[in-house]
Formats: C-alpha cells, sequence, structure tokens
C-alpha cells in the first residue's frame, strides 16, 4: 500500500486505546510508524514536514511485537521544550509516546529541531483511502 496516496484524518493519540494491534512497520528512513489494528484502521504516527525543521524517532524502550494482539489500554504523547538545540537550530522538543497493554509497554522517543517558528510536534493520522 502507498500510504502517500491515502487520506490522512488527524486524530489524537488516545484514540488508539481500545484498538488491537495486528501489525506494526517502523521507518526509519521516513520517521514513520505505521500501526494496522484487528479492526482495520491504519494509523501513521509522523511529522508533518511545514519548511526548515527536522522531527526524527530518537530511541525507543520495548518492543511494539509484544503488544501485537492485545488491546491498547494507554496510548499518549508528551512533549518537553528541551530549550536551545545542539544542532544549528535555535529550538528543540522531545516528545515521548508511551503504547500500552497489559503486561508491556513501548516508549518511542522523538527529538525535533527548528528556529522556534515551526512545529517541532509528532502527529497521528488515520489513513483513509481517498478513492
Amino acid at each position: 500500500m502507498d500510504i502517500e496516496l491515502l487520506e490522512r484524518n488527524r486524530v489524537k493519540f488516545d484514540v488508539l486505546v481500545g484498538e488491537v494491534l495486528d501489525a506494526v512497520d517502523i521507518d526509519r528512513e521516513e520517521n514513520q510508524i505505521l500501526l494496522t489494528t484487528r479492526s482495520g484502521r491504519k494509523f501513521l504516527v509522523y511529522h508533518e514536514q511545514d519548511c526548515c525543521e527536522t522531527v526524527a524517532i530518537s530511541g525507543q524502550d520495548g518492543s511494539f511485537d509484544k503488544l501485537i494482539g492485545k488491546p491498547l489500554i494507554e496510548a499518549r504523547d508528551f512533549a518537553v521544550d528541551t530549550g536551545e538545540s545542539e544542532s544549528d537550530y535555535d529550538s528543540q522538543t522531545t516528545t515521548t509516546l508511551v503504547f500500552r497493554v497489559d503486561d508491556q509497554t513501548v516508549i518511542s522517543r522523538w527529538v525535533g529541531d527548528s528556529n522556534g517558528y515551526y512545529s517541532e510536534s509528532v502527529d497521528i493520522a488515520e489513513l483513509i483511502n481517498g478513492g
């Protein structure tokens, strides 16, 4: 499936609560995570590029494989402005995504850098077949 051709309906992370993951595909080059649920829904975790900012996956604790087949009881994000960036940019934000089932938790960390004008956020959208 070419996800670039699908319509994106932005949602909040908590929409995943109660969903059962069937597959998780992480593309570190594109800095995207595709979540496919048992109900047939697909969610893309990514950054909506605006201009002169970068947002990238920086690390992960836990394995998404251990979440497969179990209902998510927690799905949330929180961002912390970490101040000045160590790169050439003026601003940096660290975003933490938490995905939890009854006995496992996965934490995905992302880092965004910009001049302070552009968003450094991590986005989630439900992919919808626009045809």
